[in-house]
């Protein structure tokens, strides 16, 4: 539901009032008499409404059961004012209209009943006042009385008086919601909420470039998720919110904690460089990050966040997902992969109005691995637990914190007609899970609306936004605490070692306390595990993130239908990162040995990083918009424009093994004669500008059919030094559809039936510097370029074709909704990176080859179940199932490209995310082969699964029951599959349950056969098993776990007080959850967790200590006055 007062677009009802009436238009002041030239040939009385709202500042209010749809006007041309204009349409269409508050009311022309012939009793005063589901007040809403042709409008502030009988029933209708028909049951004061209608036939969306236009006019599949969809169980990343509410879109969230970044994907991976959309505030394009997190399991590169966890959710109107490139193909290349448009809030005209959020929630440790605690250490001094039965304490329990998140937030908004004004803070404090985590964030923001004049608006806002993370948590074998913890003997008391550390006198300093680490007498451990509060305290990372998004919108309305719009984005980011890794850390860690003597195996004074970062994205664009009715039957919107981005950035990186004093993190500590090995300093600077030109044309006929068209021509920087720098590259899009419900008569029952089609063509560069490589210089030391285009032969776009075909339906007043689509998507000319053999100029070649293929459907359906005046009950569903498949490699690549250093792969009649690594040796009937003790024999490398789900599911509902109001969501994701290295390592430690289990059991029961072909008898005996699957080396096929779950996403209950304090418009309070557990879940952590966010699709489907998922629950309070 919408939060902010919204802006006045066409209601249900109308009251009935004489055309008299219109004398009162004089108090509006000079609004009403401003002159206007028009003429109407042959337009229906709606599109005449539009035009009037298209070169004035009032939007009209009607029921369309009062409207004759069919009636066509005809009005010569010459100029004349508002009121000598709505006389003459008064005269055509039988209409009266009335200016309430900026709203022209048009009502039947009808005699007004006296009170005498309501339902000839005696009327009684009524008092009351509409708003929407939060409180927020609706004026213009129509309040009529049930039966007779009395009506009235509410007011500003939503208030209302009439005169109805004490037994009667009153009608409540506003645009875009579902009208109530309300008993008065002699009452004196009646408070209507009204609940939003997402049935509504006149929607208009917010299309590419911030375009707005009709929902039956697209040619292809969008859909919208209003902002309280999203604030209904918060999350600090809004991007979160949209999981399992729209088709077609798969959303990966990092494992670590609040804050992290995430991985989005519409409709299948398409490309080994970047499969995230382009995200896009209110219409102007926004640079997010690529990703971060590693994608290997050794989890050297932390998650740095995105610039879309910077957003304040409480600022977001609605959030509109384009998904296919028919519908982003006017960004051009940046919107190859389908956008997803946030529209953040204005101010409105009218009473100032103040809206307060506060929202706290508790994460608890839920869905982590299961750990055994019934046998002991193999022996003293072992590092893992293969020992008698006995008992040991259960240490993990005690580790993991009850995390704590509060989000609060306040926004100002108000103005006049002149000038419209929004002010936002927000503030989110999180203490982590794991122990020290901490992330803070403040968000402050800034949007103003003003008319200079009636032919000239801005639009602008201004957006700042901090973030301060402490301790993030990381995954992979050798930054992670949850290594230390899993991994720790069983039997030996870990209460000594929660003092991680200890005095070191021959040092003079403290040094890490751990079992089997002591710097004093030599033990060195294993570089498996270490302390992990030694990891949290002397190990830690700071991050620091800051944005800045400014954006400006000048529209100027050269006359009716010709306007010029003037645009621009600008978004600034500073990103700092450090962690100071201190002495006697584990070794492979420190990465340290001694410069000068060998074979002194340590250097250990501990070891700094450091990454400084910074960017400034501006995007200009100039828009040439026409609208206009040409004849009676054919209407045309046209759109001209050219636009620039530029891109900067850089930054600089050190990383340092050798300290000249222990534990000093600056750089002027760095040791002057380290060897290249243990020192590395580099400085980054990059750039890239897309200059372009496009157009776009929707052309309607008869309200329908429509044909859409685009072209779109860009220029692109990392082009240079090849045959494409001067032309460009150019693509283009076709669409139409069928409005069958206004062509055809249907039968009853059949509200709205559409038929649509569209193919795109979208273009997309290669990376900076690919066309032309540069040496560069790391730590002092001259790196010669090592790569360069195959063959010299030149690099060319990327090409992605796509088809779409779909259908859209209503049934039984609307209340049943359904949306199907095909799509199919080929991408061609990838750009990619090969290893050539020796002989070649480069060691390392870039080429353009391969073509990925997307096919799949999207189904979405609403149904309002219920919808009474005390009780309703909206349920929605969709569905999603994607089909990747490479259908070409290069000849060069072989049949195999692997992506990143993972085990992710590309390979020839494969798929997208396939999962590839070492297999088990099997014989021809596909037993394993294993030795004379039971141990399994490794195969070759092999397919082991797909990380991607075959198809997805989301079932959304609302439900309210008078003053309360219930949402729950269940989503789900079938088939897929993911390698957990976590479990392996700790079923090959003997710490997990699994592995005590197969104890207990007598083994693990697998059919296999000796080398010489003969049966082994009996189970597999638990520790050879594990410890060949499980090691670091070891089979990869026995870690691979299905990745289908279905879950109890959201749950939410909240009860809007009665308050009746003036001042005071609503107060709502609540309780809310998320991920509150699992219906069906066979993995041995979240699936849906990643390592890593990369958006080339590198390090899907793969845990290495990743932090566990949580179960959230906490309280919601939502104020407006």
């Amino acid at each position: 539901m919408k939060q902010t007062r919204p802006n006045y677009y066409r209601i249900k009802s109308g009251p009935k009032i004489w055309l008299m009436m219109l004398l009162l238009l004089a108090s509006i002041g000079a609004k009403s008499e401003q002159i206007i030239r028009m003429g109407i040939s042959g337009a229906k009385i709606i599109e005449t409404f539009n035009r009037i709202e298209s070169v004035t500042d009032f939007k009209f209010a009607y029921n369309r059961e009062d409207i004759n749809a069919k009636i066509r006007l005809n009005i010569p041309e010459k100029e004349r004012t508002l009121i000598e204009l709505l006389n003459e349409v008064s005269d055509q269409s039988k209409l009266n209209f009335k200016i309430v508050e900026g709203i022209i009311v048009a009502s039947p022309r009808t005699a007004k009943l006296s009170l005498s012939e309501i339902n000839n009793a005696d009327p009684i005063e009524i008092k009351g006042k509409v708003t929407d589901s939060k409180g927020l007040p609706l004026p213009g809403a129509t309040i009529k009385v049930a039966g007779t042709k009395i009506g009235t409008v509410a007011d500003a502030a939503g208030n209302f008086t009439i005169k109805a009988a004490a037994d009667g029933a009153l009608l409540v209708s506003y645009a875009g919601y579902a009208s109530q028909q309300i008993q008065v049951n002699n009452r004196s004061n009646i408070q209507i909420s009204l609940v939003e209608d997402s049935n509504d036939l006149n929607e208009v969306v917010v299309t590419a470039l911030g375009i707005k236009r009709s929902a039956k006019s697209l040619t292809y599949s969008s859909q919208t998720v209003k902002g309280d969809e999203l604030t209904k169980v918060k999350d600090a990343n809004p991007i979160n919110s949209l999981t399992g509410k729209v088709a077609g879109l798969q959303i990966n969230k990092s494992a670590s904690g609040i804050g992290g970044s995430v991985r989005i994907t519409l409709r299948g991976n398409k490309s080994t460089r970047n499969n995230q959309p382009l995200y896009v505030i209110d219409g102007l394009p926004m640079i997010n990050t690529d990703g971060s997190g590693s994608a290997n399991a050794f989890g050297d590169s932390p998650d740095k966040g995105d610039i879309l966890s910077t957003i304040n959710p409480d600022d977001i109107e609605s959030i509109t997902v384009l998904k296919g490139a028919s519908a982003s193909a006017l960004y051009g290349s940046q919107g190859s992969n389908g956008a997803i448009q946030i529209n953040t809030k204005r101010g409105q005209a009218g009473g100032t109005k103040i809206d307060f959020t506060s929202n706290v929630t508790f994460d608890e440790a839920a869905y982590g691995p299961k750990l055994q605690n019934s046998y002991l250490q193999t022996a003293p001094g072992a590092t893992q637990s293969w020992g008698v039965e006995g008992s040991s304490e259960d240490i993990v329990k005690d580790f993991f914190k009850t995390g704590k998140t509060w989000i609060n937030s306040i926004s100002l908004s108000g103005g006049n007609e002149k000038v419209q004004n929004y002010f936002s803070y927000a503030n989110t404090n999180n203490k982590g899970i794991l122990p020290t985590n901490t992330f803070k964030q403040n968000t402050l923001s800034f949007r103003n609306t003003t008319k200079f004049f009636d032919a000239l608006t801005f639009d602008g806002g201004l957006t700042y936004s901090n973030q301060d993370i402490h301790n993030r948590p990381g995954a992979g074998f050798y930054f992670s605490p949850l290594a230390g913890l899993y991994l720790f003997p069983r039997g030996l008391n870990f209460n000594d070692y929660t003092n991680y550390e200890v005095p070191y006198p021959a040092r003079a300093m403290m040094r890490q306390n751990w079992w089997n680490i002591n710097a004093e007498t030599g033990q060195v451990g294993d570089q498996e595990q270490q302390n992990p509060y030694w990891s949290l305290f002397r190990d830690p990372t700071d991050q620091n993130a800051q944005s800045l998004i400014g954006s400006a919108k000048l529209s100027y309305a050269i006359n009716s239908w010709l306007k010029l719009d003037v645009r621009g984005t600008m978004n600034k980011y500073w990103n700092k990162y450090n962690r100071n890794i201190y002495a006697t850390t584990q070794a492979v860690v420190t990465g340290a040995q001694d410069p000068n003597a060998s074979p002194v195996p340590y250097f250990d004074n501990g070891r700094y990083k450091l990454e400084e970062s910074s960017g400034t994205v501006l995007y200009g664009d100039l828009l040439l918009s026409a609208s206009k009715k040409i004849n009676d039957d054919f209407s045309t919107n046209i759109v001209v424009g050219t636009s620039i981005n530029d891109v900067k950035e850089k930054g600089f990186n050190v990383d340092a093994s050798f300290l000249t004093i222990p534990n000093v993190f600056q750089l002027g500590n760095i040791l002057q004669k380290a060897p290249a090995s243990g020192f590395s300093i580099a400085e980054t600077a990059k750039r890239r500008q897309v200059q372009s030109v496009f157009t776009s044309a929707n052309i309607g006929y008869k309200e329908s059919l429509f044909l859409d068209l685009t072209a779109r021509n860009d220029w692109s920087s990392t082009l240079a030094f090849t045959p494409t720098v001067k032309k460009g590259y150019f693509y283009y899009s076709a669409g139409v559809n069928a409005i069958l419900s206004e062509l055809f008569t249907l039968p009853k029952g059949i509200d709205y039936a559409k038929l649509r089609a569209s193919y795109a063509e979208v273009g997309n560069d290669v990376d900076m510097f690919a066309t032309n490589p540069v040496n560069t210089i790391n730590g002092g030391n001259f790196v010669a370029n090592a790569s360069g285009p195959y063959q010299n032969i030149p690099l060319k776009p990327e090409t992605s074709k796509s088809y779409e075909i779909g259908t859209e339906w209503r049934f039984l007043d609307n209340r049943l909704s359904f949306d199907l689509t095909w799509y199919k998507t080929n991408t061609i000319n990838q750009y990619l990176k090969i290893t050539v053999p020796a002989g070649f100029l480069n060691p390392t070649a870039f080429i353009n080859a391969g073509n990925v293929q997307n096919s799949g459907i999207e189904l979405s359906l609403g149904y309002d179940v219920l919808k009474t005046e005390d009780i309703s009950w909206n349920t929605s569903f969709n569905y999603t199932a994607n089909k990747n498949k490479i259908l070409e490699l290069a000849p060069t690549l072989g049949d195999r490209y692997p992506l990143g250093d993972g085990n992710n792969i590309l390979r020839l009649n494969g798929s997208f995310g396939d999962l590839w690594g070492k297999t088990f040796l099997r014989d021809a009937s596909g037993r394993i082969v294993v030795s004379a003790d039971g141990t399994p024999q490794g195969g070759p490398d092999g397919y082991l699964g797909n990380s991607n789900p075959k198809y997805m599911i989301g079932w959304n509902n609302n439900i309210k029951i008078k003053n309360f109001n219930i949402g729950f969501m269940i989503d789900g994701r079938f088939g897929g599959q993911m390698i957990s290295v976590t479990q392996g390592y700790l079923n090959s430690y003997g710490v997990s349950q699994v592995s005590a289990d197969a104890r207990k059991d007598g083994g693990v029961d697998v059919p296999a056969v000796l080398a010489n072909g003969t049966a082994f008898s009996g189970k597999l005996p638990a520790r050879q098993y594990y410890q060949a699957v499980g090691n670091r080396d070891g089979i990869l096929e026995g870690l691979v776990y299905s990745a289908t779950n279905i879950r109890l996403r959201e749950m939410s209950v909240s009860y809007k007080l009665p308050v009746k304090l003036k001042g005071i418009n609503n107060v709502n309070i609540g309780v809310v959850g998320r991920n509150l557990f699992f219906f069906k879940n066979n993995a041995p952590s979240d699936p849906d967790l990643s390592n890593t966010t990369a958006t080339n699709g590198t390090g899907q489907g793969y845990d290495a200590y990743g932090l566990p998922g949580t179960r959230s629950y906490g309280f919601n309070l939502k104020c407006s006055f």
